[in-house]
């Protein structure tokens, strides 16, 4: 069992596909659209390449979810209206400091 990742926060959202900010659901639907894509059953890549991404893919997605999970990140914007929470840099400067995801 590993007790620490292999990449960082910045590179497991860069291989998801992300730049900028995501939400957890946005996260979620993309690791999702990338299993489909790469599953070595339906894939038309090379199996051991398939299966390769599949974990990759998968340890990207736990990091971020972890991640988003202990920093409580809202995740509908119908939580974020009920919190009043705007989404300015300067609300999660203020409650979080610096975030090592997304900058």
């Amino acid at each position: 069992m590993k007790t620490t990742p292999d990449i960082t926060l910045q590179q497991a959202a860069k291989l998801l596909g992300f730049s900028d900010k995501a939400s957890m659901i946005e996260i979620r639907k993309r690791y999702h659209e990338l299993v489909r894509e790469w599953h070595p059953d339906v894939s038309a890549h090379e199996p051991d390449q398939s299966h390769e991404m599949m974990i990759r893919y998968k340890e990207a997605y736990e990091i971020l979810v972890d991640y988003c999970m202990n920093y409580q990140v809202t995740f509908t914007e119908e939580e974020n209206n009920k919190r009043n929470i705007s989404r300015s840099m300067d609300y999660w400067q203020e409650h979080f400091g610096d975030d090592p995801i997304w900058g």
